[in-house]
């Protein structure tokens, strides 16, 4: 170890100019060591603090003060390996920017950055995607957190709505939950699982402008209103009653009791329909005869028919009977008039209903 006070070799006898030089090859090959800084320094000097941990030290450019390089004593100076390491202390990155994340892996646009006081960012493209802090991690834009299957193939994704009028959080439940059970939101956005039960909705009323809904294996609803509701598909009702509680039907009664097909029509000159439903046409025979065909067929031909027959005048009694030709989809009326003997005769007034399966 050693140090000089200067480089300078000054004109003197042999011996003393020999001693100067091996002062300062001395000094060069130790790197300028020593327990305190050296004097009549240079910009760019090197020297070894045996003070400071042996640690390599270099003159700044302004010749004003060392930089600290690190103990000659450990490998590599205690630098980081180009190849990679463990580091024993602090990394500090300079505060870069989404556009220019501090940390990169190739892409100089996507990385890590410090957002803002205790926030970490991540950008992808130049943008900010989500940071964290310490509430947790926030996704900007509607980013999605997305569920791989098991070959990652297709995924499920979670995301926020386009318009947030004001910030909540839902907690998860404390359980899976059971079969058949559905997941309820409770106060302050506290989820849990909970089972549906009739009697949970005896007296209730479905709100105004429910356009579909679908209640499955929840039991016998009693006094449940239903109100502005354009669609009900599948219900399933053990009877229903009028708004008194009164004048009970069960659904058998209501399907075999209305009818299937009816038909209000005039038989005089070119015959024609009134009103009618399930009934696609009627075809003028005959004087007073009248094939009706419905638009959709009946199971079997053991169908009933309710008929009656008007007119506008009191001259006599009118009668609508049929024909014993019932298909699935056809049957044949005849229209009479009966004064003192009845005849076939083009009715003015003839209704038909077809009651069966």
């Amino acid at each position: 170890m050693a140090q000089v006070a200067d480089y300078n070799i000054a004109n003197a006898s042999g011996a003393s100019v020999r001693s100067d030089l091996n002062s300062v090859f001395s000094a060069i090959k130790t790197l300028n060591s020593g327990g305190s800084d050296p004097t009549n320094t240079e910009a760019f000097m090197p020297y070894v603090d045996t003070a400071d941990n042996n640690n390599l030290k270099i003159r700044n450019s302004s010749n004003n003060g060392f930089t600290t390089i690190g103990p000659v004593d450990t490998v590599n100076l205690g630098l980081l390996p180009a190849t990679g390491g463990s580091m024993t202390g602090v990394l500090g990155l300079p505060n870069q920017t989404a556009s220019n994340p501090s940390i990169h892996f190739g892409d100089s646009t996507t990385g890590f950055f410090r957002k803002g006081s205790n926030q970490v960012g991540l950008a992808a493209s130049g943008t900010e995607q989500l940071f964290l802090d310490q509430n947790g991690v926030t996704l900007n834009a509607q980013n999605e957190i997305r569920f791989g299957d098991s070959d990652s193939s297709n995924y499920a994704a979670i995301k926020a709505p386009a318009t947030i009028s004001s910030n909540f959080t839902l907690t998860l439940p404390t359980t899976a939950g059971n079969d058949g059970e559905f997941l309820k939101v409770g106060s302050s956005g506290a989820l849990s699982f909970a089972t549906v039960a009739a009697s949970s909705l005896t007296g209730n009323t479905l709100a105004s402008g429910v356009t579909a809904s679908s209640l499955t294996s929840v039991g016998t609803l009693s006094s449940l209103t239903v109100s502005g509701l354009s669609t009900l598909n599948e219900t399933r009702l053990a009877s229903i009653k009028d708004t008194s509680g009164n004048n009970s039907s069960t659904a058998e009664e209501l399907n075999q009791g209305r009818a299937k097909a009816w038909v209000n029509f005039n038989g005089t000159g070119t015959i024609a329909i009134r009103d009618s439903f399930n009934v696609s046409s009627i075809t003028d025979v005959s004087q007073g005869t009248t094939t009706i065909t419905m638009a959709s067929a009946m199971s079997n031909t053991n169908y009933v028919l309710g008929t009656a027959a008007g007119s506008t005048s009191t001259d006599g009694l009118r009668v609508l009977g049929c024909f014993n030709n019932f298909t699935t989809t056809t049957f044949t009326v005849v229209s009479s008039f009966h004064d003192n003997q009845p005849y076939a005769f083009d009715g003015e007034i003839n209704t038909v209903a077809v009651f069966g399966d």
